[in-house]
């Protein structure tokens, strides 16, 4: 398997990690999930079989980071786009955002702007 396609699916465990850690998982984060998914180049299918594998065998997460300062920004954006998708900011949600930005290499202050950015967005919606 490619380091690019394992950099992706550390993001998208790190998204499921978040969306698990206040013990719920809402409508919105899932679909958030899928979209961030889209994004980020990953089929719906794929991101589906990717959860329910995280889900029935947490054991087999591992962690790869992505290459380069962008993709970076865009696997923490996708799990703060979660984190923010059902209006409620979970401590343990964004203590798992903040692990995974420092892992990869992303200020505090960035990722606060990021959570910024998506409280705007919705409250826009």
């Amino acid at each position: 398997m490619s380091r690019a396609k394992k950099a992706k699916e550390t993001c998208m465990t790190n998204m499921l990690c978040v969306m698990y850690a206040d013990g719920k998982v809402t409508d919105e984060e899932i679909d958030a999930f899928i979209v961030a998914c889209i994004h980020l180049g990953i089929p719906k299918e794929e991101a589906d079989a990717h959860m329910k594998k995280i889900m029935s065998n947490p054991e087999s997460m591992k962690v790869t980071i992505p290459k380069g300062a962008e993709e970076c920004l865009n696997h923490l954006f996708a799990s703060v786009t979660v984190m923010m998708s059902d209006g409620d900011m979970h401590a343990k949600e964004l203590e798992l955002c903040r692990k995974y930005a420092g892992a990869l290499g992303i200020p505090n202050e960035i990722m606060s702007d990021m959570i910024e950015i998506c409280r705007k967005v919705n409250t826009q919606l």
